[in-house]
């Protein structure tokens, strides 16, 4: 039975790779959830939730499009009635869209996730590369917050230091280009990861 699997992509300049993908998908047989590009600016907090639970409800996979401007969230200044003061707070649908993928809640656990960067965003993600290791950016995105995020009784990869890219990071980050030749692969791997949460330290939320 094939999975229900949630996009989640930036539309100013990530909307072609989705098109790409919900293409891909529709050759797999894959039913797909698509976000969207809404205006939040009059949504609560609540209503956002909502919208967000009810599109991902009975999704086991959520892709994530990494494109130049995928990379940082869009964040605002509320005023903090404990502190009496302004603090920044996320204000962007990807943020919300990966948070509530990787909670564990009824109805729907913690998602398999995968993270597909795009050529134009690999500068960004990657800064350097070689046949047997990539090093990767610290770059302030969920994503990042879970790879390198196995417990060290579970790593895969013996050497210190170095994590294997598909066993030792929850979410995996992988070429668009290398995932369009080979989907299933990328999945499978993201849906096993799914069946052991426990071994991984998943970070959910992030501070601005």
């Amino acid at each position: 039975m094939a999975s229900n699997v949630f996009v989640s992509f930036r539309f100013s300049d990530g909307l072609d790779y989705k098109n790409k993908l919900v293409e891909k998908f529709d050759e797999l047989d894959y039913t797909i959830n698509k976000s969207e590009d809404e205006d939040r600016s009059n949504m609560s907090e609540d209503t956002i939730q909502k919208y967000l639970y009810e599109k991902l409800e009975d999704c086991s996979l959520t892709v994530v499009v990494l494109t130049p401007n995928a990379i940082n969230y869009n964040t605002k200044q509320v005023f903090d009635i404990e502190t009496w003061s302004n603090k920044n707070v996320y204000d962007d649908w990807l943020y919300d869209e990966l948070r509530y993928s990787l909670e564990d809640r009824t109805g729907n656990r913690t998602n398999g996730v995968i993270a597909l960067y795009t050529p134009e965003a690999k500068s960004y993600v990657i800064s350097a590369e070689t046949d047997e290791v990539t090093t990767i950016n610290d770059f302030e995105n969920l994503v990042r917050k879970n790879m390198l995020n196995v417990k060290k009784a579970y790593k895969y990869c013996p050497t210190e230091g170095r994590w294997n890219s598909a066993k030792d990071n929850y979410i995996s980050l992988v070429a668009f280009d290398d995932f369009m030749g080979n989907p299933k692969y990328y999945i499978d791997s993201a849906l096993e990861k799914r069946n052991r949460t426990d071994q991984f330290d998943l970070v959910k939320r992030m501070k601005p």
